[in-house]
């Protein structure tokens, strides 16, 4: 194998591996996401809530990013103690819940939290906030969808290996002909 065919291959195999990885390594997201809830009012709160990714999937972090503020004039409020509960509709499977809080985010002003839900399907929502002012509740449904059909990881996993042995055999046979010449 020459040096500019080397080169070829590990391109592709780097776009490859690039392609394979970003469609499945877990990342941690902080912020961003679409709103799905508010402002909305909530007890003494005003309360906006944000998931991420967009289209939650069962077996993949969903992230919850929510904005407490005071309704009179918009302030944030930091002090108050945010739990997000999630139970699937229609299934005896219990509830999953997780504090969100202002030392998981990026941006200090927002609690955040994430949860990993093994089921897909519509689930009932609760974002529960208890501060010195009092508490308030947000309940939305949320459509958790199944995991992507292919392991895209793996495939790519795959790709490169396939890729490696052919070039390997390729230089194989490239070095038998010329010792036989």
């Amino acid at each position: 194998m020459n040096t500019r065919q080397f080169a070829v291959n590990l391109a592709v195999l780097l776009l490859l591996l690039g392609q394979a990885l970003s469609h499945t390594l877990p990342v941690k997201a902080h912020g961003g996401g679409d709103l799905v809830a508010g402002p909305v009012q909530a007890g003494p709160y005003v309360v906006s809530v944000w998931v991420n990714p967009p289209q939650p999937r069962s077996q993949e972090l969903t992230h919850f990013t929510v904005g407490l503020a005071e309704p009179q004039n918009r302030a944030a409020v930091l002090d108050a103690q945010v739990m997000v509960t999630m139970k699937l509709l229609d299934s005896d499977l219990e509830a999953l819940s997780s504090p969100a809080t202002t030392e998981q985010s990026i941006n200090k002003l927002f609690y955040e939290t994430d949860l990993e839900l093994s089921d897909p399907g519509r689930y009932l929502t609760s974002i529960d906030v208890i501060g010195s002012e009092g508490k308030g509740q947000v309940s939305l449904e949320i459509e958790v969808k199944p995991p992507p059909p292919f392991n895209w990881f793996l495939i790519g996993l795959g790709a490169i290996v396939i890729v490696l042995v052919l070039g390997w055999l390729r230089s194989r046979n490239s070095r038998e002909d010329s010792i036989q010449d």
